[in-house]
């Protein structure tokens, strides 16, 4: 076997160099997309934030439920949006002896990265505000605040839909289908679980 010569050995060297050098470098690049990308979140509440938000002045009590595939497929015919998890919680707000009313935290993707929102729901199913807690796409994608308030006051019907009551964001229809359909299934999840529960389970 002959042994390579110095020029070979040096060419050899540099070549591997070069294809680590380059892999350091697509790692790196990778690593500033990746920060790019991420630097147009804007997280607005976290979890408990937002509750003190929606109800300042209540005592919030989470309650959890597990549904059925009875009550799952009820939502998600309604709302017209699938769940994601057959485990769900509902924020109860009251003061006193009081119902202020419930919060419901919705996590969904818009385009490809998610946000959330916090959708405040009357003791009587009306829509009373919505918050954006986190927006992990481009600012530009997000929902404004009076695009948001032509929700408030409205409850679970057919009309509550993208280009039939409710009109779309121009330059946003994803955003503006994802949110329409958080609160649909906010609504119907109100609907199964607060208005037609037994007595006992309210």
């Amino acid at each position: 076997m002959a042994w390579a010569s110095s020029s070979e050995r040096v060419g050899r060297f540099v070549s591997r160099f070069g294809r680590a050098w380059f892999s350091a470098v697509a790692l790196l690049l990778a690593f500033f997309v990746f920060l790019a990308s991420s630097a147009g979140a804007a997280v607005y509440y976290g979890k408990a934030e937002a509750l003190r938000e929606a109800f300042p002045d209540a005592e919030i009590e989470a309650k959890r439920f597990y549904l059925t595939d009875e009550q799952k497929k009820q939502i998600e015919d309604r709302g017209g949006a699938p769940l994601d998890s057959a485990l769900v919680t509902i924020h109860v707000a009251r003061k006193g002896d009081q119902l202020l009313g419930y919060v419901f935290l919705d996590t969904h993707e818009v385009r490809t990265l998610p946000e959330t929102l916090v959708i405040v729901v009357s003791p009587s199913g009306e829509v009373e505000r919505i918050l954006i807690a986190a927006f992990y796409e481009p600012p530009e994608y997000e929902a404004p605040r009076r695009w948001l308030e032509q929700f408030d006051g409205r409850k679970l019907e057919p009309g509550l839909r993208i280009n039939r009551d409710i009109q779309g964001i121009a330059g946003s229809t994803l955003t503006s289908h994802a949110v329409t359909s958080a609160v649909r299934r906010s609504l119907a999840l109100w609907e199964v679980l607060v208005k037609e529960a037994p007595k006992s389970e309210e």
